[in-house]
């Protein structure tokens, strides 16, 4: 993993968090402009994963090797399910499900990051 594009991805999920709060705060749905963030944060996950994967696939080693891939794959999950539900429930509600979602996201990558600088057992 690239830990700046990690970082980054964290960040990014935080901020879509903290606009999604606000706009529940102010009972308002989610926007177009929420809505391509969380897009464009999906796609940064989903090059996230395909690197670490690759990575892991081309001879990295890591202690919890398992746990890693479960995590790169899951951590596509959560901010999908959250654009979907604030696809279809067009009040507040659908803000804060992309905020707790996007919040879920953050903490699995940081996680992500967590399992990646773990050295293997002989390493």
């Amino acid at each position: 993993m690239i830990d700046a594009y990690a970082y980054a991805l964290v960040g990014a999920g935080l901020a879509l968090a903290l606009w999604t709060g606000i706009w529940t705060v102010l009972r308002r749905p989610v926007n177009a402009g929420q809505m391509i963030g969380a897009l464009l944060l999906e796609a940064a996950l989903a090059v996230q994963s395909g690197i670490a994967l690759v990575r892991l696939i081309l001879g990295q080693k890591i202690a919890e090797p398992v746990t890693f891939v479960a995590y790169s794959i899951g951590v596509l999950a959560p901010l999908a399910l959250g654009i979907y539900l604030a696809r279809i429930e067009r009040t507040r509600w659908g803000s804060l499900a992309m905020c707790f979602t996007a919040i879920v996201v953050a903490v699995m990558t940081l996680r992500l990051q967590q399992l990646w600088r773990m050295e293997a057992p002989g390493v």
